[in-house]
């Protein structure tokens, strides 16, 4: 729980700057339907909430925004929903994103290879410059497959050579694992390429 594997560390002038100056970015989370994405944005928003002491949900249909305060940082989070039916309208909604999590549910292995299909189409529609983060879901759960399993069944290998890729063990249920993935965006994330990014989204219009 909370292990990374990881092909990407923060320069030390990056970690000095994200430590002094607030940051305002936007995070898109895509996943497989029943990932847990609702649920994580819940932990993000009730970070003091006891372990497993989180609102029933119900699957999301189309997107939610949700905007939450991470120390001196203000971060936005798009959930896209799951389902089959939302998935080819994901790419209009990733223009939004300074960052990307990819959610998948650690303790359903049978969705493994769906999963890695996605995962793949989302690494080509995405510049090489915003970090995606793939998070391992529900690891509290018994029979949840190991970081190193999911990184094979995901084939994040293969993609490494294309992207920096980091992957972390969560859950949202117990909170264990998710103040780090606040942390890794603040870190990983430049001033400099969310002002970019920010400068190309006035000019475009917002077309990815």
């Amino acid at each position: 729980m909370g292990a990374t594997i990881s092909s990407v560390a923060a320069s030390g002038a990056d970690l000095v700057l994200s430590n002094t100056l607030p940051k305002t970015f936007e995070i898109v989370m895509i996943g497989l339907d029943d990932a847990g994405k609702t649920s994580l944005v819940n932990r993000f928003k009730r970070r003091e909430s006891p372990k497993g002491v989180l609102p029933d949900t119900i699957p999301t249909i189309g997107m939610t925004i949700e905007t939450i305060l991470y120390e001196r940082h203000t971060v936005a989070i798009w959930e896209l929903g799951g389902a089959d039916k939302m998935r080819p309208l994901w790419r209009s909604f990733f223009w939004n994103g300074h960052a990307f999590i990819f959610l998948v549910d650690a303790s359903a292995p049978e969705r493994f290879r769906e999963a890695k299909e996605v995962l793949a189409w989302m690494w080509g529609k995405i510049s090489k410059e915003h970090p995606i983060l793939v998070l391992a879901n529900k690891m509290d759960l018994k029979g949840a497959v190991g970081l190193e399993g999911i990184a094979e069944a995901l084939g994040v290998r293969e993609l490494a050579r294309v992207r920096k890729v980091t992957v972390k063990g969560i859950s949202a249920m117990t909170g264990e694992g998710t103040e780090e993935v606040l942390k890794w965006f603040v870190e990983n994330l430049s001033h400099q390429l969310i002002a970019e990014h920010n400068e190309v989204k006035k000019h475009t219009g917002g077309c990815y």
